[in-house]
């Protein structure tokens, strides 16, 4: 049965391959492949010269991150976005694997390699890959932070978020993790080495003053304002374009205050296993849903983080509750004759597909903080490969 298991897990690795190298064939075969990779060009470009990293207006990263992905303005632009986009597809895939290793059970191998298959056939990576955000490239290491946190790891789980912020802010509300759980030496240290880092980028970097600018920009909704409203997948772009600003504004009080009430609930409860992941996933789906800004590739991060939880957890409940929002983000809509997949229809998608993981995740976090006490997390999660899991101990 053994090697039943196996050979069924090769084979469906082998098609999740498949199905990854078609989606970075069908990205790089796009004629405006690189949207969003061409600005973090130019601004290393301009660094190189000495100008301003905003002289493109479409980079609205922190003046860290053109200092950091300085390589992408080396060598041809053609060869530069097709590396891009596998290396972006792989890291989908990654997340999805990722997500389902703390499942150590019989079927853990196959459970992963279908979660990358989720990952890599859904609808949101076909929908953004050939943009090339780097949005997609966070979706593992938001797995990790993820791990860490369970783990009970908090300074190596921040110093991971904190890199990650000073590339693109999108897992800012991780961040709030370890200060309900009071760990603040080890918030401390990498957020303050954090901020040492870009304070210097501000001053240094050719126009890094700038940043504060682009800040306000973004907490306007950016571009994706008036007709482009459509396209921003959050519960304010969706209440703009179907004019209902009061609805949209009295939904997302709904989704901040019900995300408060469950954060103040699983910071004074002992939390079971997944607890952390749960909470994580819900407080950055609040922001996605109730922040002015939302794209459908964040969904490439958000799911990866929910199906953590429910491996962490494994409660079947919790895995029944999230089907719904999986598929919505998932199922590839040509096997319905292409069904919903105007603008208009996509943005209703994954709205709705934000709503039910936020309330699959939800549930999980009401699980973590229920129960028997004897079935609460008594010793921290390690994850696997760790050289904890030999006998070590924890020192953060």
């Amino acid at each position: 049965m053994t090697v039943l298991r196996r050979l069924v897990s090769l084979g469906c690795l082998l098609a999740v391959i498949a199905v990854a190298d078609q989606q970075a064939r069908d990205a790089i075969a796009t004629t405006i492949k690189g949207l969003d990779l061409l600005p973090l060009r130019h601004a290393g470009v301009a660094l190189l010269h000495g100008a301003s990293i905003y002289s493109d207006p479409r980079y609205v990263y922190p003046p860290t991150a053109a200092v950091a992905l300085l390589p992408l303005s080396v060598g041809r632009y053609a060869t530069t976005v097709d590396v891009w986009l596998v290396v972006s597809a792989v890291a989908v895939a990654a997340a999805g694997f990722l997500s389902m290793t703390p499942w150590r059970r019989g079927l853990w191998l196959l459970a992963s390699v279908l979660a990358a298959g989720l990952m890599v056939k859904s609808d949101a990576l076909t929908d953004t890959l050939w943009i090339g955000n780097v949005s997609l490239l966070l979706a593992p290491v938001a797995v990790g932070v993820l791990l860490l946190f369970e783990a009970q790891r908090w300074r190596t789980g921040t110093a991971l978020l904190v890199l990650s912020l000073l590339i693109k802010p999108l897992l800012l509300p991780l961040i709030v993790l370890p200060l309900l759980r009071r760990q603040w030496q080890a918030v401390a240290q990498p957020v303050i080495a954090g901020g040492v880092l870009l304070g210097t980028a501000i001053l240094l970097v050719p126009g890094g003053e700038h940043f504060f600018v682009v800040l306000r920009f973004l907490e306007d909704a950016g571009t994706l304002i008036g007709r482009a409203a459509v396209y921003n997948v959050s519960i304010r772009g969706l209440a703009e374009r179907l004019d209902a600003a009061a609805w949209g504004s009295a939904a997302r009080v709904v989704v901040v205050a019900s995300t408060a009430v469950a954060a103040y609930v699983w910071a004074r409860a002992p939390s079971r296993p997944g607890g952390t992941a749960a909470i994580g996933t819900l407080l950055m789906l609040a922001v996605i849903l109730a922040g002015s800004l939302s794209e459908d590739h964040y969904l490439l991060v958000a799911a990866p983080c929910l199906l953590t939880a429910i491996a962490l957890g494994g409660r079947l409940s919790v895995l029944a509750a999230a089907l719904p929002g999986l598929v919505l983000f998932a199922f590839p809509r040509h096997y319905l004759g292409n069904l919903g997949g105007s603008p208009q229809g996509l943005q209703v998608r994954y709205v709705l597909a934000e709503l039910l993981l936020a309330m699959a995740a939800a549930v999980a976090v009401t699980h973590s903080v229920r129960g028997d006490p004897s079935e609460t997390l008594s010793t921290p999660y390690v994850p696997p490969m760790s050289p904890l899991s030999a006998g070590g101990s924890i020192s953060e």
